[in-house]
């Protein structure tokens, strides 16, 4: 089967995480899964495959390549391009289903990451301040990419060369200055998968 027809179940995510994350974090983890199926249910990739895989398959990557248990990075993977495909879904749902954490990391996977280069930005929580780190958003952005680049037989992009061009030239400069260890990780895959198609 080709990669791009696969997908990340339910059923896998919740024996994945079941002994990692408290069961109300695990119930907001399946809401999200619950919603971006619905969210993403008439979006298709190009050879007619649901879009919503993609979005488990980024979730996979967290999950199982990279030991990622952190509940709201695992919901924003889930519904990482979520306000651009469901306009009924808005950043008022996202904060009272699942908090301000995943809104703001959802708002920003919209924008270049030039435009954010001050991070950490602090975000207000009532009375308390709450640093968002940097490496939150690149690791969700990294993922995203290294499941496209798996997926460029079907790519909604019109010339995946060039896609793969533009991201490494404006991504990869980027990762390159983080020490974390995740961001290493995805970055040598990243490359690996580059390099089976342009060598």
């Amino acid at each position: 089967m080709m990669y791009s027809r696969t997908y990340y179940s339910k059923e896998e995510l919740d024996d994945c995480l079941r002994d990692k994350v408290s069961p109300i974090d695990m119930n907001r983890i399946i809401s999200a899964y619950d919603m971006a199926d619905v969210a993403f249910t008439d979006k298709k990739t190009l050879d007619g495959s649901p879009y919503f895989f993609h979005t488990t398959r980024v979730c996979k990557i967290l999950v199982t390549e990279l030991g990622i248990a952190e509940p709201d990075l695992i919901i924003t993977s889930l519904l990482h391009n979520v306000f651009g495909a469901a306009s009924e879904i808005t950043a008022e749902i996202i904060d009272y289903n699942f908090g301000p954490y995943v809104t703001y990391l959802l708002s920003i996977l919209n924008e270049q990451y030039e435009d954010l280069a001050g991070f950490p930005i602090p975000l207000q929580v009532g009375n308390s301040e709450i640093k968002i780190p940097e490496d939150d958003y690149l690791i969700i952005w990294l993922t995203e990419h290294l499941d496209n680049f798996r997926s460029l037989e079907v790519s909604p992009l019109f010339n995946p060369i060039n896609y793969l061009i533009n991201t490494v030239s404006k991504l990869f400069p980027v990762a390159e200055q983080s020490e974390n260890p995740l961001i290493v990780a995805l970055l040598k895959e990243l490359k690996q998968e580059r390099n089976k198609i342009l060598g």
